[in-house]
Formats: structure tokens, sequence, C-alpha cells
């Protein structure tokens, strides 16, 4: 069978490079009135929907066009359109040379689908949203990070302050498909999720398809976020570079031309050096022994694009970055708690792509990719010394010691803290073979195709060791998933694809975009077809109308489970009968422009689950106690204010995957963008709102999605108040996330061994001071019932300019939750046990936070 998958996508690779045909292009420079070259300049032959972007050096080319006529036109926000006719013959190539004069924001010239942009009327894709690179970089409060930029957005949700996930449409973070340059990326993350990987410094494209995405795209169920890094600068052969200093790390980025087949190199480093500094000061305090490293990570990326003959253009691709942490709590630390950890984890990345255009009307695309994503982790600690001393302040170790010394020479229990320690580990490799192909068969049709050849390993470890106390701890509390305390399994399989679609022109006013995939899951050893349709209707030039319908199918793999926070024992015997998890998209959206300067979208989705994998509820036996009633308070304090332990038949969650879980998603989303750009003498920027509602349901239950966030409003802008100033300001709304709230307290059982008869005993737990008891959290029938407080921040950031020394320098300053508004993350529960009530602490999120930071070109 595998065998037979290779073959096939081969045989792809040979169909897609089997027309060869010669072709013209059109070369040149964008320059503005100063003569001085222009960078993202949108050069573009509307008739054949060819394009380019104009490089540093202002120039451009636009290959592999048929012999005619044609007319160029060239555009940039906040300059005057530019047109030009050229006359092209075959295997010639034209130069022509633009210079721009600044000008009225001209909105319906741009035809580059953004956030900010106009669609084309002809593009039948739905929920679309592309971000301008220097949004990423210059966005108040996203830290010059591209997930942040994205959380900001109609549809999209951040899980707190401390996560760069994506949370969209009420789908999971593992349910989004992450793509760099074309290759899968598992673990998209830097500093264990503060940050993504991608470089706003080095990245040319980001878009991400928030619902009803093509047949193109498939193995996820929610969204796609596809990332291009571009090409390195290439004018007059000398390299160029740019340095970025903040607070907390260093960004440089270096590029210039290869000597040969016209070709370019990019490549970017980037490190976090507050862990540098940070380190020796804990040490010096005492507050960590030995070697310490705070979480920190490091990273390279390169790019190498060459075109050794006509039509032919090959790319490099590679990455590789490493997340670290060292930490051992300090001898001489005040508190008794204690904790020691080492982890250390790699992504690795390297990718070759061809682009061949064989003819004007046909180009393919072929791809070979290597990633893996392993770490490693060694952990240890003491903990619990509020529980034990029934307290909400923290014991000293000086306090905690005396404590024991004065319980042993009275002959009774020594309270001990809650211990835990062990290792874990994980290794995901993944190679691939794909090919996809465009064939605008005429004026009407244009044909995409492709497919593709995953061969992946997924293995795991986990060995854990927790005392009797945590584990009954871990078990009161229905949220924490079960994590077996020793496990070990490696899953070495593979997958293919196959997908076809193509937009049409019914009539002028109206495309679709029929499609259809099919993947082969061998882990399952099962075969899905998933067909897909979207539609664009002009009802003016102005105003347009799209809907999609599709069905999208999810895999199972140890490579999701880490942003679903959950863990499931892949083991043959268990995805024997396990089916792929499946959605269904349907979306209707307007847009309209307002004018040349606003345009205003509209968009309705409804998602609906089917086969979702959750862990395998198994009937067991459980523990239980009553009240003795009319007993004075202090003796509830004691095993005798308690019934003895009973024996039940009740539900407890296993680490065994099943398809036991169905759900929906549906909402609306208004947004009202101005159109303009970072840097412009203008406003730009959107206001968004989102009214959303997503359930999980489960056993004749109805579980509120974890970020299940009814309303959100964001308020996103920017402003050039002079020539050396950029002001830029984020406003966030969301209401509470839901919350499993206590429903109240109860004794913990733990069951001992008989050391005479090696049976299992149950018993309420005790120590010095009486009964120990857990917080009661209730059932499934309480999952998420309760809602945590509203979220709302405000993020300003100024950016300034300068020319010294012949170099362009940028310093800005970033400040986070400007009024410092104390944004929960979530409720933690302890037991007064002098009056056996329960306290609540709230845990909050970033709090006022600025960050000053520098950048220059050379």
């Amino acid at each position: 069978m595998k065998l037979f998958w290779v073959g096939f996508v081969v045989l792809f690779i040979a169909i897609g490079n089997a027309s060869v045909g010669q072709t013209a292009s059109v070369r040149g420079k964008v320059f503005d009135n100063a003569r001085n070259p222009m960078q993202g300049a949108t050069v573009q032959i509307k008739s054949v929907k060819r394009g380019a972007i104009s490089k540093r050096d202002g120039s451009f080319s636009i290959n592999n066009l048929a012999a005619g006529t044609y007319l160029v036109e060239t555009s940039v926000i906040g300059y005057e359109t530019q047109k030009k006719s050229v006359t092209l013959t075959d295997g010639e190539s034209e130069t022509i040379t633009f210079v721009l004069k600044q000008g009225k924001v001209d909105g319906k010239a741009i035809e580059v689908t953004a956030s900010r942009r106009v669609q084309e009327q002809t593009d039948t894709r739905t929920s679309v949203i592309t971000v301008d690179p220097r949004e990423a970089k210059y966005k108040a409060g996203a830290v010059e990070d591209v997930f942040r930029t994205l959380q900001t957005m109609p549809g999209v949700v951040a899980p707190s302050d401390f996560s760069s996930q994506l949370v969209v449409r009420g789908s999971g973070p593992d349910q989004n498909l992450i793509l760099l340059d074309n290759i899968e990326i598992f673990n998209p993350y830097r500093l264990y999720g503060f940050i993504s990987l991608f470089n706003p410094e080095t990245v040319s494209g980001i878009s991400l398809l928030t619902g009803g995405f093509p047949a193109k795209y498939g193995d996820r169920l929610s969204a796609v976020l596809d990332v291009t890094n571009r090409e390195g600068y290439t004018g007059n052969g000398y390299i160029a570079g740019k340095l970025n200093i903040s607070l907390t790390n260093a960004n440089l980025v270096t590029e210039g031309a290869l000597p040969f087949w016209n070709g370019s190199w990019l490549l970017s480093s980037r490190r976090t050096y507050y862990d540098l500094i940070a380190g020796p000061i804990a040490r010096s305090t005492g507050a960590v022994d030995g070697d310490v490293a705070l979480p920190n990570f490091r990273d390279l990326q390169g790019k190498i694009v060459v075109q050794p003959w006509e039509n032919h253009k090959f790319f490099v691709n590679g990455l590789t970055s490493r997340d670290n942490t060292e930490f051992t709590s300090g001898a001489n630390r005040q508190q008794a708690d204690s904790i020691s950890i080492t982890d250390r984890s790699f992504n690795d990345v390297l990718g070759l792509t061809w682009v061949y255009t064989a003819a004007n009307n046909f180009v393919t695309t072929t791809g070979l990719s290597y990633y893996a994503n392993t770490g490693a982790t060694t952990f240890g600690g003491l903990g619990g010394s509020q529980v034990i001393a029934g307290t909400t302040d923290q014991v000293s170790r000086e306090d905690f010691v005396k404590l024991q010394d004065s319980l042993r020479k009275a002959g009774m229990d020594i309270p001990t803290l809650f211990s835990i320690s062990g290792e874990t580990g994980y290794n995901f490799r993944k190679t691939s073979l794909k090919n996809d192909n465009i064939w605008k068969l005429d004026s009407i049709h244009t044909v995409e195709f492709g497919a593709q050849y995953d061969q992946i390993y997924t293995g795991v470890i986990v060995n854990i060791d927790l005392d009797p106390r945590l584990k009954a701890l871990r078990a009161s509390n229905p949220r924490i998933p079960p994590i077996p305390e020793s496990f070990e399994n490696g899953v070495d399989y593979f997958r293919t694809a196959f997908y076809a679609q193509d937009n049409f022109r019914v009539t002028d006013k109206l495309t679709l975009q029929p499609g259809f995939r099919t993947d082969y899951y061998a882990l399952l050893n099962k075969t899905y077809v998933a067909p897909r349709v979207s539609g664009s209707y002009a009802f003016t030039s102005a105003t347009t109308l799209r809907a999609a319908w599709g069905f999208y199918y999810q895999s199972p793999g140890y490579e999701k489970l880490f942003d679903a926070q959950v863990f499931l024992d892949l083991t043959d015997s268990n995805v024997t009968n396990l089916r792929a998890e499946k959605a269904t998209h349907y979306v209707l959206g307007l847009d309209h422009m307002l004018n040349d300067e606003w345009q205003l979208r509209v968009e309705g989705y409804y998602k609906n689950f089917n086969d979702l994998v959750l862990p395998k509820r198994v009937k067991g036996t459980v523990y239980s106690v009553e009240k003795i009633p009319n007993l004075p308070d202090s003796v509830y304090r004691t095993r005798a204010g308690w019934t003895t332990p009973v024996a039940s038949i009740g539900d407890s969650l296993t680490t065994v995957p099943i398809n036991s879980a169905t759900g929906e998603a549906y909402g609306i989303e208004i947004m009202l963008q101005k159109i303009g750009s970072v840097g412009e003498n203008n406003l730009y920027g959107w206001v968004s709102y989102s009214l959303a509602l997503a359930n999980r349901y489960r056993e004749g239950y109805t579980i509120p999605f974890n970020f299940d966030r009814r309303h959100s409003i964001n308020i996103v802008g920017g402003y050039k108040a002079y020539d050396w100033l950029d002001i830029s300001f984020t406003f966030t709304y969301g209401s509470g996330f839901p919350w499993t709230k206590a429903t109240g307290i109860k004794p913990r059982i733990v069951t001992v061994k008989d050391t005479v008869t090696g049976q299992l005993n149950a018993k309420i737990d005790t120590d010095w001071r009486g009964v120990i008891f857990d917080v009661d959290r209730g059932g499934l029938e309480n999952i998420n019932q309760g809602r945590l407080p509203d979220y709302h921040r405000l993020d300003l950031r100024f950016t300034t300019y300068a020319h010294w020394y012949d170099l362009d320098w940028t310093f800005y300053l970033d400040i986070i939750n400007v009024y410092n508004n104390r944004n929960i993350i979530s409720e933690q529960y302890r037991v007064n046990r002098e009056t056996l009530e329960l306290t609540t602490r709230q845990q909050s999120m970033l709090p006022i936070l600025p960050t000053l930071g520098f950048s220059v070109k050379f």
C-alpha cells in the first residue's frame, strides 16, 4: 500500500512536468519621484492575473507570459497608480521603469487579498484574513509577533496573555493547519507558547483562512495559517541587513545576492538574552542553585532562491531552533516548597521546492521536506505547604522544619509536602513529498490539483512519580485530563492525499469553485472523501457575496495532542475502531466598499462537529462519605464527623481515545476597516465585533467549549502623527471564558495497602490538624458552567524614525495593558480548615508592561 501511494505522488509530479513552452517576461524597477527605489509596490497584469511585488532595490519580474500586448499597472498605497503598455515576443524580455508620484489613496487598485484590502470578486474563498508583515512588527501589544497580531482579528481568540495560540471560531489550537513555505509545522511556538517561530522581518505573506477553506488544505477541522518567507535582497550585489534589539531579545537579518543563477540568500538569527542577565541575579540572591537558564530560545532561519534556467525556480528553506529552561530552587529559599526542572526542545526544518512553469497557463510546484520536533523534560519538587498549614500564606522553610520537630517530639504524625518527580520526552518526525499544479484552461476555468505523501513517526515517553495525595487531588478536578504515570509508545505511519478544484466563471457576476479532497490515514487504515464548494457573486463593483460549504477531517496523532493539552494512548489496539474527527462548515459573507478607503465585511458561520476524540470514561470503584448530622462544627474536622468510606460504581477517565462527543460553533462577525498601511500619512486599522457560541455535547450533557467567548470587540489602528512618529493602539474586550466553579468541599479519600493482607483499604486522609479536604467541582454536569470575569486591555506603541550615520534607525516604546487592568486567567480554591469554608483566589495575567527597543538597517 505504501509503495502504491509513493508511486502515485511521483506519477503526479511527472504529469505536472509533461508540458513545456517558450515564453516572454517583463522586468523593471519602481521609483518614487525622488528616484528612490520603492520596495513592496504591486506590479500586475490584470488581463492574465499575473503580478509581482517589487524588491528592496525596486526591481520586479513577471515571467512566463505568452507573446502579445499587455497593460502593466503599478500601485502603492499613498501614490498615484501608473500604467504602461508593453508588447512581448516569444523568448524575449522587455524592461520598463515606473516613477510614482504621491497622491490620493486608490483602494480599488489594490487587489491583494488582505485584512484591509480588496479581495478580487472572482476569489470565492470565504473568511480570508491576510496581514501585512509590517503590522505584525508595529502593532501595539503584539510584541512583534505574527500570531499575536492575528489574535485581534474577527473570529480569533487568544487563550490568555501568556499564549500565542490561535482559537478560531470555537475550535482548539490543535485544529489549525500551520504552514511555513508550504511545509506543515507541528510546533510553531517559542518560549513555551508565548510567541511564535515566525520572524516578521523575514515574512512576506501571512494568510489566515478561518473557515470554508478550499480542498488543497486538509487534515485539520478549523483553520489554515499559511506563512511565506520572503526572498533575499538582490540589489547591487552587496550584503544588506537589519538588527533589532529589545529588552528581551535580539534579531539579526542579513541578505544578499548570489553570484550565480539570479540567486539570492536570506539568513536570520534570534536569541533571547534577558536570561543571561536575570540568571546571575537570581543565583546571587539565593533564589536558585547551580546552573540556571530561565526560559529562553534561539533560532536560525535561512532561504536560498536560484533560477538556473528560464521557467525553473528552486527554493531551499531551513530552520533550526532550541528552547531551554534549567531551574533549581535555592537551598536558602525562604518558602518550604521547592522545584527543579530541566527542559529542552528542538525544531528543525529543511525543504526543497521546485517551481516549473511549463507554459504560460500551467505551473507545477514540487516540494520535498523534512521536519523534526523533539524535546525532553526532567523535573521534581515539593509543594503544598499552604494546604498542610491550612493558611493562604506561604509557609517558610524555617517554620516548616520547626513544625516537623515539635510533632516528632510529641509522637504525632509528621506532615510532609506533596512530592512529584519524573521525566517526559517526545520525538516527532515527518518527511513529505508534495506536488501542486495550477492549470488555466481558458478565460473561464482555472483548475488546481495535487497530491501529497507524508511519512510520520511520533513517539512519547512519560515516567511520573506522584504521591497519593497528589493523585487524590488530581482525581478531584474534572478539568485535569488523565496522564499516565508510566508510558512509552512510538507510532510509525503514513498519510496521503489527492485534491482537485476548479474555479470557473458561470457568468460575469457569478463564480463557483467546486472541489474535493481524498485523504488516507494509515494510522486508522481508513480513507475519507471531503467534497467542498465555494462561490462569489458580484452585485456591484463594490459589493460581493461569498458562500462556502464543505467536509473537513482530522486524524489523531501525538503531534496534535500538545496543542489540545490532553494525553491519549494511540497504541494499535486503541485506534482499531477509532474514526477521524469531522466538521462541516457553512459560511456566508458580504463585502462592501463604502468608498475608496472604507470597507465593511459581515460574515456568518456554522460548524458542526462529529466523532470528536476524547478520553474514554469507564466504570470503576469510587468512594464517598457523608457528613454525620447534628454534630459540633469542630467534630467535622476529624474522622468522627464523617461516615466510613463506602464504595460505589462511578466514572473515571482513562487515556484510551474514543469518538464520544459532538459539538457546534456558530456566530456572526462584523468588521469595518480603513484602508491604509503602517507608515502612511493617514489613519489605518479596523473595528470588529464578534458574537460567537461554541458547545460540546457528551453523554447527554451540554458543555461550553473551554474558550467559548460570546462577545469580542477589537479596535486596532495607527496614525502617522509626524514624519518621525507613528502612534498605534489596540483595545480588546472579551466576555469571560467558561470555568468550572467549585460546588463545595469533601474529605479526601486515599487507598492504602494493608501491610498484612495486601488489600487496598479506603480511608479519610488526615494529618496533624485533622481531616484533609479537597475542593468538590462536581461531575460532567458542572464542567464549564460558570464564567470568569470579562477581559479588556489597551495597548499603545510609539515608533520614531531617524537617519544617522547614513543608516535608518527605528526606536519604539510599547506599553501592554496601559491602565493595568487585572484580567483573570483562572480561579484557585482553598479550604479554610478552621471554618471549613472555601476561599477563592483569582490568578491574573499580564500587568502594565512597557518594552523598549530599536532597529537599524544597514
